[in-house]
């Protein structure tokens, strides 16, 4: 009992096993299904414009993406379920890259995803709030935006989003019983209106998008799906920059090299398989349900994307198509994506005289409402939308504290942060730093530090390239994956550490032995190692890496993503590790070789 005082923070961590097998799945569920989804069919179909009749089979290029993707995240997958069911504690990925790689791996690589998670946290908070009004349309449904008392927009953004950081901070104060609560039901209301919106979206013909489009608040007479394919495709009717959607056919690469582009997006779709894991030491029974709860959370989400993408792109594909001869068809979808997605044109200031509707499945099921004469309902489309954005909230504030909390309660973190509230059984000061953190989330996503900006009246490059909405904070991304490369690498390690051997032999699932662990081990490591890549070269990305003879006119600017993941935040976090690891009485080397207590 002694030796077990000093090597963690006291015997028992303080936390109870409160989370079912319900929570386990919504937490995965909900932490992953969020804001992109609703819009990743038509915003690389806008990326990578090719002609519809070359699509293989009539599959999207997103939908196939979503199915390639969503197949090598099951290798991912399925490596955290077995080794969660060995290691079912609170830190999730923390404890086990930890115990098998090394200590300091398992820092670094949970210090990149609590910021990846934390910041996020505060991103979506601003999100809610622009999904309710920007993102679903003043003209779709209704909603006009100004903000109060003459405040700036992007101030008021920040504000709103701070307010949102705080209330839901306080509710994960009081536990993941109340939290837990109030997950299931921001998760069941746009659960079940999604049957809805797939309703809508299979009623979708031309005919009722047309008339959708006419029976829309404020829609300018006239303007109908014809005119969106005209300037994409007609010089006589197209951009005045002389651009067409035809002329993006040479460089895409063909139906694969629309996939690969769109496997981006797929990636970011599923970011948050894991979340789950995390709060491994409060789910009950959890070396048998966790894993279970993962993959089958997992399978759920698949389907979903690939089912909703092809009934958004099927909802407005053929409508209004034009054939160019040497190129291909084109209509409304290819169109309309191209214009909203790609370019940006819409608007009033997009000098293309089109309306800014911006082109989500949510915007698509709302045409087909009014088309059919359910407009009136469309303000349920809007809690569709909000809801799976804000209830990415609860679990992202729970995984990143409990990182904190496992980091804490070994030490290689401040002590009181590893302190529990005995009545609610919470990890209050992980929680609240968790909400601290988030606050920059806010900041960047409210575009405050844009050129322009309220703090960034000035223009200045830095600030933009460091705090906007589009800076740094993106190349969180590459964060998650540098730490899911890491738990892949434990699988293979595991049953061939002879340190490691009593965590082998005590694991509830051991797929195919010892070389069936190292061969799916092998096989998730080669997934994320190729989803790394993908992150770090994918043109027009964060990186961009190949293209080395770009011109960088200043690299603190220009390189800013760079150097903020793998360079600023990772010193950051080893400095952090090193300054606790010199502390007396701490000897790492005895804390890493066992599991933390439950």
């Amino acid at each position: 009992m002694a030796v077990e005082e000093k090597l963690f923070v006291r015997k028992a961590t303080g936390l109870v096993r409160e989370i079912g097998f319900l929570t386990a799945i919504i937490i995965v569920i909900a932490n992953t299904v969020g804001l992109g989804w609703q819009k990743r069919v038509f915003q690389y179909t806008g990326a990578a414009p090719l002609p519809e009749n070359q699509y293989l089979a009539g599959i999207t290029p997103m939908t196939m993406a979503f199915i390639i993707g969503g197949i090598v995240i099951l290798l991912s997958v399925l490596s955290v379920a077995v080794l969660s069911a060995a290691m079912p504690r609170s830190g999730g990925g923390y404890v086990v890259v930890s115990r098998i790689v090394g200590p300091f791996w398992g820092f670094l690589g949970a210090w990149l995803e609590f910021l990846s998670i934390a910041w996020s946290f505060g991103i979506i908070a601003v999100n809610v709030f622009e999904g309710l009004y920007f993102i679903f349309g003043p003209m779709a449904f209704g909603l006009s935006f100004t903000a109060p008392g003459g405040i700036a927009a992007d101030s008021f953004l920040f504000l709103v989003g701070l307010g949102l950081v705080v209330l839901f901070t306080v509710i994960a104060v009081f536990g993941v019983r109340l939290t837990g609560i109030l997950l299931q039901v921001m998760f069941f209301i746009p659960a079940i209106l999604t049957f809805y919106v797939f309703g809508l979206l299979g009623s979708a013909n031309p005919d009722t998008i047309t008339q959708g489009m006419a029976r829309l608040p404020e829609w300018p007479a006239g303007i109908t799906p014809a005119d969106y394919v005209a300037v994409a495709t007609d010089p006589a009717r197209g951009l005045p920059t002389g651009d067409l959607i035809q002329n993006q056919v040479a460089g895409i690469g063909g139906y694969w090299g629309a996939v690969s582009t769109a496997m981006i997006g797929a990636y970011f779709a599923y970011i948050g398989y894991a979340a789950s894991s995390f709060v491994g030491g409060e789910i009950k029974e959890a070396n048998r349900k966790l894993p279970r709860a993962i993959i089958l959370a997992s399978l759920l989400i698949m389907g979903l994307y690939v089912f909703i993408s092809v009934a958004g792109a099927a909802a407005i594909r053929g409508v209004a198509q034009v054939t160019i001869p040497g190129v291909g068809d084109y209509s409304l979808l290819s169109a309309w994506s191209y214009l909203d997605h790609n370019l940006g044109v819409l608007g009033p200031d997009g000098g293309v005289g089109l309306p800014s509707l911006g082109l989500w499945t949510t915007t698509v099921a709302g045409l087909s409402a009014s088309g059919i004469g359910l407009g009136g309902g469309n303000i349920l489309l809007v809690f569709f939308g909000v809801l799976w954005i804000a209830n990415d909230i609860p679990p992202f504030i729970l995984t990143a504290s409990r990182i904190l909390f496992a980091m804490s309660f070994d030490r290689v973190l401040p002590t009181p942060l590893a302190s529990v509230n005995d009545r609610f059984h919470s990890p209050v000061n992980a929680v609240i730093v968790t909400g601290i953190v988030a606050v920059l989330g806010c900041v960047s996503e409210s575009t405050l530090f844009n050129r322009g900006g309220t703090l960034n009246p000035g223009r200045d490059d830095f600030l933009h390239a460091a705090l906007s909405d589009g800076g740094g904070v993106i190349a969180t991304d590459l964060m998650d994956a540098v730490f899911f490369t890491l738990f892949a690498l434990s699988l293979i390690m595991l049953p061939l550490r002879a340190s490691k051997k009593q965590i082998f032999d005590t694991a509830p699932y051991k797929p195919g032995g010892k070389w069936g662990m190292v061969g799916l081990g092998v096989a998730a490591l080669g997934a994320n190692l190729y989803l790394d890549w993908l992150l770090l070269t994918a043109p027009g990305g964060s990186f961009d890496l190949l293209q080395i003879g770009r011109v960088v006119t200043n690299p603190l600017i220009d390189l800013w993503s760079l150097w903020f993941t793998m360079i600023i935040v990772p010193v950051i976090g080893i400095a952090l590790y090193l300054v606790h690891r010199m502390r007396p009485g701490v000897n790492y080397s005895t804390i890493f070789a066992q599991i933390p207590p439950e």
